[in-house]
């Protein structure tokens, strides 16, 4: 280690020391400046490259697909009737015409509860007579989500009828007349009168310092409506029947459910372990119609639902019996095949999307006898939107080549020393950092290598393939006319629109195979356009990288060739650091010793003169 030097300011000698040390430093580290200079340099033009290489991985990614012809969009398809019949051409539909008439669709399998789930109505715990006054007068009483305030009218009342009587006047002033009935044919009960097939949650509740709802008979809180989240034990009352659920396990299509613990485990959790087995459907409670719903998550003849084994009382207690229901529809349906006519031919198919010589047929709803007509052709449109897309892609290209090889070049701008950025604002920083940088690949050779490959082929003739379809120029896409100076548009593609349409309608295969035509004997003449391209491509990538390295490379242990220049350069900048800080040493140390000499010289003149005095 370099020892630490003393440095001195030049106070005894009024020398500024760090001035003069400074600008000696400012000669003697020029030629650290042109290290730091040159090794920024070149890490531009490895950022450049990279840049490029970027762009040509882009290019050929784009049209990767593009090599082969089952990529290529060769037929369109058409329905006479989209809302019954849509239709999508596949790679190997042929041009052709085809009826198809749908008599049914597929559809899945469904079973639902053959009635409500739910209690019909809250019963009382046996009142037969009472005695209203104000303070037993009063209940909560919550219809749909509605609660009101109930007030029975004071007196004696000797009969359960009388009793209902009053309530039921009661109720009709709160809720209305038909919204809430009172039975009392076997005692007291409340039940909700909605619309056929759906009954409202209706829940009773006391009122604080007023003993209405125990006078009457019920509980607090007491709802008939079956409780989906709730545990199923505290649910048992207010199912049907009162069919207790118990631990243990069913069925339903082969696959066993488990119910561990009715104290615990809900209607809810049963559902979600249904919906996560293997068994293929779809389980749900809607609580509007208070039934349980199964659908099979496919269509088709073997869509069906079957609920076996079951030692819980799971599927009595929710009817789920596949019985008629309560308006004589069968609440158990199987799933069923569409049934469809193409061509005179009738066919089943478990789903309503299916392929048929090469469409895909999306069907939506059943025909008449006179079907639907489907017409596959050639799609001129779509081969020539993804020429169209590889000319716009092929000319971005060549214009960044061009413009990288053509950019002017400054050389008076250099990069910056640390020196000169200290005296500069960003702004000024940036915009000569601009200038400095421009030019670095401009005249480069493996540039335009790229460049004259990407022109070579574009211009190429693919063997073996027809003399009218087997250059690009002769279906359409040729150059663009050089304009003097032009150098950025130079070799670019344009598209004759008339005859790139007309030569793909013609004969759309032969315009396909120009691009993608295949050699056995890895042949370049027989290769089409896109393959030549491609590899081409790939090839100007791996030189680039093996000169710039990869986008993701640092410049540790580098294996690319600018990066090993950088490297060189970075050693030897340090090796001139440990010189210039010993060199910069070694001047403090001279001034301070000449410091220190005039500082002494200074105080025996001192001495001498007040001698004399």
């Amino acid at each position: 280690m370099t020892p630490m030097v003393t440095r001195l300011s030049g106070l005894g000698s009024g020398m500024d020391i760090d001035s003069l040390v400074t600008k000696l430093m400012t000669a003697e580290k020029a030629p650290l400046n042109k290290l730091n200079q040159k090794q920024q340099s070149l890490t531009w033009k490895t950022d450049a490259y990279r840049s490029i290489n970027t762009k040509l991985a882009a290019f050929r990614d784009a049209f990767s697909k593009l090599r082969f012809g089952s990529n290529w969009a060769q037929t369109a398809a058409t329905s006479s009737d989209t809302s019954k019949v849509e239709v999508t051409a596949g790679t190997n539909a042929s041009a052709s015409t085809h009826n198809i008439v749908v008599n049914s669709l597929a559809s899945s399998g469904s079973l639902y509860s053959s009635r409500q789930i739910s209690q019909p109505d809250l019963t009382s715990s046996g009142v037969t007579s009472t005695t209203i006054t104000s303070t037993n007068n009063q209940l909560n009483v919550t219809l749909n989500g509605v609660t009101k305030n109930v007030t029975i009218a004071s007196g004696t009342y000797a009969t359960v009828s009388d009793l209902g009587t009053a309530l039921q006047s009661a109720v009709d002033t709160a809720f209305g007349a038909n919204q809430i009935k009172v039975d009392t044919s076997s005692g007291l009960k409340l039940s909700s009168l909605g619309a056929t097939g759906y009954e409202p949650q209706l829940i009773v509740k006391s009122i604080l310092g007023n003993d209405g709802l125990t006078n009457l008979g019920f509980t607090d809180g007491q709802a008939y409506k079956f409780d989906a989240s709730a545990s199923l034990d505290s649910q048992e009352s207010k199912i049907v029947g009162g069919i207790n659920i118990t631990a243990g396990s069913f069925q339903i299509n082969g696959q066993t459910i488990t119910i561990t613990d009715p104290s615990t485990e809900s209607l809810s959790s049963i559902i979600s372990k249904v919906n996560n087995s293997a068994a293929g459907v779809t389980m749900s409670y809607d609580s509007t119609t208070d039934r349980i719903s199964i659908t099979t998550k496919n269509t088709g003849d073997n869509a069906t639902i079957d609920i076996a084994n079951d030692s819980t009382g799971f599927a009595a207690a929710f009817k789920l019996d596949k019985a008629v229901d309560e308006n004589g529809n069968q609440s158990y349906k199987a799933g069923a095949s569409a049934s469809v006519v193409v061509d005179g031919v009738t066919g089943k198919y478990s789903s309503n999307t299916f392929t048929n010589g090469g469409i895909t047929y999306n069907l939506h709803g059943t025909t008449t006898a006179a079907g639907v007509t489907v017409g596959a052709s050639s799609d001129v449109d779509g081969i020539y939107k993804q020429i169209e897309d590889f000319v716009t892609k092929y000319n971005d290209l060549l214009t960044s080549l061009n413009t990288s090889l053509n950019e002017p070049k400054y050389r008076s701008f250099t990069p910056l020393t640390s020196d000169q950025k200290s005296a500069m604002s960003e702004n000024d920083i940036t915009l000569w950092e601009a200038k400095a940088k421009s030019g670095l690949l401009t005249g480069d050779n493996n540039l335009k290598q790229i460049r004259n490959s990407m022109r070579e082929i574009a211009y190429s003739t693919v063997s073996n393939l027809p003399a009218d379809t087997n250059a690009l120029y002769k279906v359409g896409i040729t150059t663009t006319t050089y304009v003097q100076g032009d150098t950025t548009n130079a070799g670019k593609l344009q598209i004759d629109s008339d005859k790139l349409k007309k030569a793909i309608a013609q004969d759309p295969q032969a315009v396909i195979n120009l691009f993608t035509n295949q050699s056995t004997n890895d042949v370049k003449s027989e290769k089409g356009i896109m393959q030549q391209l491609y590899e081409a491509t790939d090839s100007s990538i791996s030189t680039i990288s093996k000169l710039a390295g990869k986008q993701s490379n640092s410049y540790d242990n580098v294996t690319f060739d600018l990066g090993k220049q950088i490297n060189t350069i970075e050693d030897q900048i340090s090796v001139l650091e440990n010189k210039l800080t010993k060199k910069e040493d070694y001047y403090y140390s001279m001034f301070s010793k000449m410091d220190t000499s005039v500082s002494k010289g200074n105080s025996t003149l001192s001495s001498l003169s007040s001698f004399l005095k």
